[in-house]
């Protein structure tokens, strides 16, 4: 059976078909109920004017039945945080979501870093890569709290930043800080001073540990420190082994 219109609906649509333009307030109602239908949209989408309307056109966008040809010419339109929205709209088609996740990437070099800080907390997956290289730690931060940002995402980060500042906001992040991949990799990263390298040996397993003595890609003195911290968990084992009772 096909869909009985809203009452309001019908109205609108009928002010369309007369060549009339609905008020921008009664028609942002409309698109923000979930019962939306697609009609009003595909309609709203033959409109030249709804291009003008930032506040209707993001709706639109959003839609799931929103064309794609319509959203191809609306997106470049939208300010940043209009794409984030349609980005993280789950109602959005994929298609579209994907290309308003390439033109906020294709933003990101214009934003401010207070833009750059608030797209950190709440940028989809798809964005998050393009965030991991920021030489601003505020930026980094913002990002290691992102519910999208993963382990995988913290390896990246700590291979491709090239700002310490931001690699050490990643270190002393409570959970990424602590993770044993990214510890490991962080203690062989020469991206990492060799300071903070020397005290991360410690939160390291004994074998984990002779790999760095024996590694020869490894700065010397990381490699003597692993060496004495190797026998002193062996001589503490040793000792512990002797004093337990027979």
């Amino acid at each position: 059976m096909p869909q009985r219109l809203d009452p309001e609906v019908v109205a609108v649509l009928e002010l369309l078909d007369s060549g009339g333009e609905p008020g921008e307030g009664e028609l942002t109602r409309l698109l923000r109920r979930p019962s939306c239908p697609g009609v009003l949209v595909e309609r709203l989408a033959k409109c030249s004017w709804v291009l003008t309307s930032r506040r209707v056109l993001q709706l639109v966008v959003r839609h799931p039945r929103c064309p794609r040809h319509f959203a191809w010419d609306a997106l470049p339109r939208l300010g940043w945080h209009d794409l984030l929205k349609v980005g993280r709209d789950p109602r959005t088609s994929p298609a579209i979501r994907k290309q308003s996740e390439r033109k906020l990437v294709e933003r990101i070099v214009n934003l401010t870093l207070g833009e750059r800080t608030a797209l950190a907390r709440l940028a989809p997956k798809g964005i998050v890569g393009a965030l991991l290289t920021d030489k601003q730690p505020l930026c980094v931060e913002a990002l290691l709290s992102n519910p999208q940002f993963t382990e995988t995402a913290a390896l990246r980060l700590l291979n491709s930043n090239r700002n310490p500042e931001c690699v050490l906001a990643l270190l002393r992040h409570p959970v990424w800080g602590r993770r044993p991949e990214v510890l490991r990799a962080a203690v062989r990263s020469n991206k990492v001073p060799l300071g903070v390298a020397l005290g991360l040996l410690a939160l390291l397993s004994e074998t984990e540990i002779a790999g760095v003595a024996a590694s020869a890609e490894i700065d010397g003195q990381l490699r003597d420190a692993a060496s004495r911290l190797l026998r002193q968990r062996k001589s503490e084992t040793g000792a512990q082994s002797n004093s337990a009772p027979s």
